[in-house]
């Protein structure tokens, strides 16, 4: 088959963890338009969700922070946090497919590190969470670096992301394609709690104009400045833009919600 369903999604924990500390209609208005993304997925009748994903010190460190990771195990356990509000789960895998993707992207120039181990922080199961509440699908997680420099750039990702999309394109199995993180937000720093609204508004402009040479023009120190170290994590959205090139965004929600600290954001991709 090939892919069915492609999504980008913001993952603030605050959506869960402090539900109540957003206003009633912004947090309402944002989650109701989560879980109908999560219905739009279901009638999609995906096989199995490939997340392009980040991830928080859950599994790797600066001992060894990869570049790009594929996970390749049979199951993911998640949340690591405990005070997320969201029931720990066992969300199966597809290590077939995850070492289709191994092999294939070792033919095509880029070397991502494998792992057969790897926990769920809420960058990858708070949007499972919304998009696939049950946990029944299996999830093959592929992890880009944004938390720590070196990260890759983001004409690198777009790349990564096209590979990602021919591959998937091919498969036999009907595939979800998500990706995870943003908008803007300085978490943990001196500005915590800022959003960038003009940043995210034009972010997200580029994605509805399909406009590659923009997505792709971004540079470290700009969304460094612009977005916050959390906005690095847009580096997921433009992967996403370049598995599904031809694919034309559609912006589902967007709200700066201040008690969570996030400019939160979701995008649906429509073939």
């Amino acid at each position: 088959m090939a892919i069915v369903f492609a999504c980008a999604a913001s993952h603030a924990p605050g959506m869960t963890a402090w539900t109540e500390a957003a206003p009633k209609e912004q947090s309402e208005k944002f989650l109701g338009s989560y879980r109908q993304l999560g219905q739009r997925l279901a009638a999609a009748k995906p096989d199995v969700i490939v997340a392009i994903t980040v991830e928080h010190w859950a599994n790797f460190f600066l001992n060894g922070m990869p570049t790009f990771c594929i996970g390749r195990a049979a199951y993911y356990d998640g949340p690591i946090e405990e005070w997320l509000r969201i029931p720990k789960a066992r969300v199966p895998g597809d290590a077939k497919l995850s070492a289709q993707l191994i092999d294939a992207s070792l033919d095509s120039g880029f070397d991502p590190l494998f792992s057969d181990e790897l926990l769920f922080d809420h960058a990858t199961f708070l949007p499972l969470h919304f998009l696939n509440p049950k946990m029944a699908l299996p999830v093959v997680p592929v992890i880009i670096n944004t938390l720590t420099p070196p990260m890759p750039t983001a004409k690198r990702c777009f790349a990564f992301g096209e590979f990602l999309g021919q591959v998937l394109q091919r498969s036999e199995k009907r595939i979800a394609l998500i990706a995870t993180g943003g908008l803007s937000h300085w978490p943990g720093e001196a500005q915590h709690g800022r959003i960038n609204i003009p940043f995210d508004k034009k972010f997200l402009d580029n994605l509805v104009a399909g406009d590659h040479r923009q997505l792709t023009a971004y540079t470290h120190d700009e969304i460094n400045s612009e977005a916050g170290s959390g906005g690095h994590e847009i580096r997921t959205w433009i992967a996403l833009a370049g598995a599904v090139q031809s694919w034309k965004a559609e912006v589902i929600a967007y709200e700066p919600v201040v008690p969570w600290a996030t400019g939160c954001g979701l995008v649906a991709f429509n073939p």
